[in-house]
């Protein structure tokens, strides 16, 4: 998410707490791209919530989990918004920083982070060699200076007309290729990195609470403090489908409390040959459970070209 989306959501949060505490709106906030979500989130919270008061913003404060703080019938509520012009994803939990499994302190020490990683294989360098091997590109692409743009606009061109041109589907497939096995490469360099389990279920916790701002996941990776809280918050997600703003809801603090209740402790699971890790739950008789599958991905053009992060799965909801 860019810096003006991520303003936007923001001031869509601060809309919410408006409308709870039934103050006026301004002109910009109608002209907000999320200001329908906002408004459907808000009667649904009214309507799931009696006599609320002291509503207020909390997103600029990283050390507080939540987006909206509110008082209903004398008892403290948080709320964490969610809000997507996409119909609610199957199982899909979060997509968050390319670098946060090292970034969160998962392993211990100097471990490289995934952009790291590739900068050590240049890993844009070898992209773009391979899609150098097409000679046919349009000169307004050649002459583009700026060199990750150059690089995303020849994937762009060869994606487009890859069904058609046996040349550039190889390439494109290359690149696709090489890529997934140099996902392959990090994710076995990791595996033999040590781990702490300490952060790595606080981490658990921050996704399950869908807490995934950067930010304001390293301002809570190294204390317990936010789980104690995190029993009052309530995840409100907003999905678009058909033209309608669907509202849903989870008590992600009650199934925070489920899942550590169970497990003794925490860890990551690599398999061989694949570009995802797995973060599994192991119970007292060391009964091992996945709970989130953490896939390296790129969310724009292809694999391997533009926008790397993480996607992250839920294994657990169907256990608790």
């Amino acid at each position: 998410m860019g810096k003006h989306e991520r303003e936007l959501i923001e001031e869509a949060e601060k809309i919410i707490v408006k409308l709870l505490n039934d103050k006026n709106l301004s002109k910009n906030d109608l002209k907000n791209h999320w200001f329908k979500h906002a408004e459907v989130i808000a009667q649904q919270i009214k309507k799931d919530y009696s006599n609320i008061t002291h509503a207020k913003h909390l997103g600029n404060d990283y050390m507080t989990i939540g987006d909206i703080f509110f008082v209903s019938n004398g008892h403290e509520v948080i709320i964490e918004v969610k809000m997507s012009d996409k119909k609610s994803g199957l199982g899909t939990k979060a997509n968050i920083s390319q670098n946060a499994l090292t970034e969160n302190k998962l392993f211990e020490g100097g471990v490289d982070s995934w952009s790291e990683f590739r900068d050590k294989k240049k890993h844009d360098l070898w992209v773009m060699k391979y899609l150098d091997e097409f000679k046919q590109y349009p000169k307004k692409i050649m002459d583009i200076e700026n060199f990750q743009k150059n690089k995303e606009e020849k994937a762009r061109y060869l994606r487009k007309i890859k069904i058609k041109d046996k040349t550039a589907a190889k390439i494109f497939d290359n690149v696709q290729k090489r890529d997934r096995e140099e996902k392959e490469e990090y994710l076995l360099y990791l595996s033999k990195q040590k781990q702490v389990p300490e952060n790595i279920r606080r981490f658990l916790s921050l996704i399950v609470l869908g807490i995934h701002k950067k930010e304001k996941m390293s301002a809570l990776i190294d204390s317990d403090a936010f789980i104690k809280k995190a029993q009052k918050l309530i995840l409100y997600y907003g999905n678009l489908s058909s033209g309608e703003i669907i509202v849903s809801t989870q008590d992600v603090g009650s199934s925070l409390e489920k899942i550590l209740s169970k497990f003794k402790y925490f860890k990551i699971n690599v398999s061989l040959d694949i570009t995802h890790c797995k973060l599994m739950g192991v119970d007292n008789k060391k009964n091992i459970t996945p709970l989130l599958q953490i896939v390296l991905h790129w969310k724009n053009i292809a694999q391997g070209i533009k926008t790397p992060c993480l996607n992250i799965f839920d294994l657990y909801s169907k256990s608790f």
